[in-house]
């Protein structure tokens, strides 16, 4: 058997390696490196005060979900997101959203709205925006789904962050979206989410541009 030591130890070294994940899946989504940018597994593990190990584990993971991208030889690197790139994710977001309320308006019992929950009652609009999304997600009653939404919007996360900069008036069409669902409307939903989508993927150029000139 385990000695109790060692399965403190174990756990002692689990949490470390999901805390290095976390805070780089943090810094990585919000833009902290520049597309391209090589990001060095020692600088991160002396400027955190951990073994290179967790750090290495980590960037490994999210080279899995498509947040970095790795060469052999060379290391992990930032990716360089082109115009038909973003475009492409806005559309597969946009495609499960319309899975989601295809199916829940289609069901024999149309399921019930959850409600939506930000991380807070101050949450920013990329907050809400994700919540929104993930609820909608969950009309599907699929797991699976939910979490290819989840990996999707965390690739978008930093380019949501810009939109601003490219899109006006973003908080009534996210509260038009946000009222649809709460009433079960979904051919308005429908119609309120692939105007959205529709939207960021004409205006990908602007979008992608204000992210790479973001200080």
């Amino acid at each position: 058997m385990q000695s109790e030591q060692h399965r403190r130890r174990m756990a002692g070294r689990i949490s470390i390696t999901e805390s290095v994940y976390r805070s780089l899946t943090e810094r990585v989504s919000s833009g902290a490196f520049a597309p391209g940018a090589r990001i060095d597994v020692n600088e991160i593990a002396a400027a955190d005060s951990v073994s290179p190990t967790p750090v290495r584990n980590a960037l490994n993971r999210l080279v899995g979900a498509g947040l970095l991208v790795s060469h052999s030889n060379e290391g992990f690197f930032a990716p360089l997101i082109t115009e038909q790139g973003l475009r492409h994710l806005y559309d597969a977001h946009g495609a499960l959203i319309d899975l989601a309320v295809a199916r829940a308006a289609g069901a024999r019992s149309p399921p019930k709205p959850r409600p939506i929950e930000a991380e807070d009652r101050d949450a920013s609009i990329e907050q809400r925006t994700a919540a929104a999304f993930n609820a909608v997600m969950a009309l599907s009653s699929n797991d699976r789904l939910c979490a290819a939404l989840s990996d999707i919007a965390l690739r978008l996360r930093v380019f949501r962050l810009h939109e601003d900069e490219a899109i006006a008036n973003r908080q009534a069409e996210l509260r038009r979206i946000e009222n649809a669902y709460m009433v079960a409307d979904f051919p308005e939903l429908a119609h309120r989410a692939g105007a959205y989508h529709r939207r960021r993927i004409r205006l990908a150029s602007q979008i992608l541009a204000a992210a790479h000139t973001s200080p």
